[in-house]
């Protein structure tokens, strides 16, 4: 899962320099590393850092800036190594749950990555091209009909803690290399004491260009908003059900491979913002979602 976070990090930042952040749990005891669940905190870390616009690389890989956690007698210490600057800082671990100590770990290597940071360079000037003016050319340009395509498919929603099953519909409105989409998806999370249904609409712009004869890459970016309902199983409680409205953002890319003019199938990737939500009973967290979700799945699409 980390893996794919770091290369979602660097296709959705390869428009811009970024500077690249290795994290390191590697110096944890595998007891710790276990007992604090240190799969779900490399993966927090990393969306936290994406947000932040890093690119996240392994520990394994050069990096501009690399994070350790290691073990001290009171809890954990966090390091921050940069080019010219290095940070430290500890945590006491005492009687909070897991979540909330991810949660306090990632918020304060985010602080100490920024603090590390290098200020960016000012890229120098372009030299001025030399105008020519061409002679004026009549060209007869062809018009552009405007493509339509329906898409299907079926996907994994990741929120930290769970996963859940994601069907997805879309439908895409070309026009040459661009193309305007509506996504209508549904994800569904049954538990013993909750179900949760989250339905999601957006708009999406997008932009096609070809990586080989019939490989398509698209990424993507959009915004709308994510219904949020669920319902308790006990029927002793009140207010066993409820229903939120969250706006959301979502950062996008496709892989498609073109079967024929018509038909292709696609494997997607999205990052999604949005309010985060928890469902706590008798201090005891039934489901929790973050303010970050990613968004995985295949689909098939076609064009008349």
């Amino acid at each position: 899962m980390t893996a794919l976070l770091c290369a979602l990090s660097l296709v959705v930042l390869t428009q811009a320099p970024v500077v690249s952040v290795s994290f390191d749990l590697r110096a944890l005891p595998e007891q710790d590393y276990r007992r604090w669940d240190g799969v779900a905190l490399e993966r927090q870390v990393a969306l936290r850092l994406i947000q932040e616009g890093f690119a996240v690389v392994s520990p394994q890989s050069p990096a501009q800036l690399r994070l350790r956690v290691s073990r001290t007698p009171e809890g954990l210490w966090l390091e921050a190594v940069g080019p010219r600057q290095r940070v430290e800082q500890g945590v006491r671990v005492g009687r909070s749950s897991t979540a909330e100590l991810h949660l306090e770990v990632a918020q304060k290597l985010s602080e100490m990555t920024r603090a590390v940071a290098p200020e960016p360079e000012p890229e120098p000037p372009p030299p001025l091209p030399e105008v020519v003016v061409p002679p004026p050319v009549e060209l007869a340009v062809p018009s552009v009909r405007p493509a339509l395509e329906l898409g299907l498919g079926l996907g994994t929603l990741w929120r930290g803690p769970g996963v859940d099953p994601h069907l997805l519909l879309a439908v895409r409105r070309g026009l040459g290399a661009f193309g305007v989409e509506a996504e209508v998806g549904l994800g569904m999370s049954r538990e013993a004491a909750l179900t949760v249904f989250e339905a999601q609409g957006g708009a999406f712009l997008s932009h096609r260009f070809s990586v080989a004869e019939r490989l398509q890459l698209e990424p993507g970016a959009g915004a709308g908003l994510v219904l949020h309902t669920f319902r308790l199983a006990d029927s002793w409680v009140s207010g066993r059900s409820g229903t939120q409205v969250s706006p959301a953002g979502w950062a996008r890319m496709k892989l498609r491979w073109r079967f024929s003019e018509r038909l292709a199938a696609e494997a997607r990737v999205a990052l999604g913002l949005l309010r985060p939500v928890t469902h706590v009973s008798e201090g005891q967290t039934l489901w929790s979602r973050g303010g970050a979700r990613l968004e995985t799945g295949a689909s098939l699409s076609w064009g008349p």
